[in-house]
């Protein structure tokens, strides 16, 4: 079988096209999107730090960032607390309890702050294949966030492709352009999901809904689950 480039090296030149590109140039492609092709399964001999097989699925983590990065991520929010503190601080000063009334200032905007970036860190996607329907579960800090249910049918068709979700451009001329996302259909059925996620994630999330379903005898038919659909 032969060697296919990366599908998240695919996807992120796809989305760094459609950035270049105005809307009515960049949009049918992106709606087309890219295929899971038979050679990315290769790609799961090496796991993603959070990528866990289950009994029935996987669990892909996206809070693996090492002990060195949660530390430094602990210290950038403790220094932006303290500047927030010396700055309500400042302003409370003329109060009668200074000290109270800074901080109570400064936690729910210090709680605000720090939400965004963990959110984005401590979140899950959950794959769960089942004889009868496919679900994906996202959990943000353990709790369960959003579900997706497919209903599985003789043929499961996975890839990435543009269903509304858009990222910011960056630079001097602003804008957006088109977030691949992870496209699973049967039938008439279809779920989308994954937008927000890296792009070797989307990829992954996207390989693995594919590898099950379609996997070829050559890397096997998933973590513990012998089933072509």
């Amino acid at each position: 079988m032969s060697a296919a480039k990366p599908l998240a090296e695919r996807l992120a030149e796809c989305e760094q096209r459609c950035a270049a590109y105005p809307e009515k140039e960049w949009l049918p492609v992106a709606k087309k999107g890219l295929r899971v092709l038979p050679g990315h399964h290769a790609e799961l001999a090496a796991s993603l730090s959070g990528q866990e097989p289950r009994a029935d699925g996987w669990a892909l983590r996206s809070d693996v960032i090492g002990a060195g990065n949660w530390l430094l991520l602990v210290g950038f929010m403790a220094a932006g607390v303290a500047m927030i503190f010396v700055s309500t601080f400042n302003l409370c000063q003329r109060t009668a309890h200074p000290f109270l009334y800074a901080t109570s200032l400064t936690l729910p905007i210090s709680a605000l702050m720090a939400y965004a970036p963990l959110r984005m860190l401590m979140r899950s996607h959950e794959l769960v294949f089942g004889d009868d329907a496919s679900v994906v579960r996202r959990r943000v800090f353990g709790r369960l966030d959003q579900e997706w249910r497919l209903p599985s049918a003789a043929e499961v068709r996975v890839g990435l492709a543009y269903r509304g979700a858009r990222a910011r451009r960056r630079g001097q001329h602003g804008g957006s352009y088109a977030q691949l996302s992870v496209v699973v259909s049967s039938d008439e059925a279809e779920i989308v999901l994954g937008a927000d996620l890296h792009h070797a994630e989307r990829a992954r999330l996207a390989i693995l809904i594919d590898h099950y379903y379609n996997g070829s005898e050559l890397y096997g038919q998933g973590p513990e689950n012998p089933r072509v659909g």
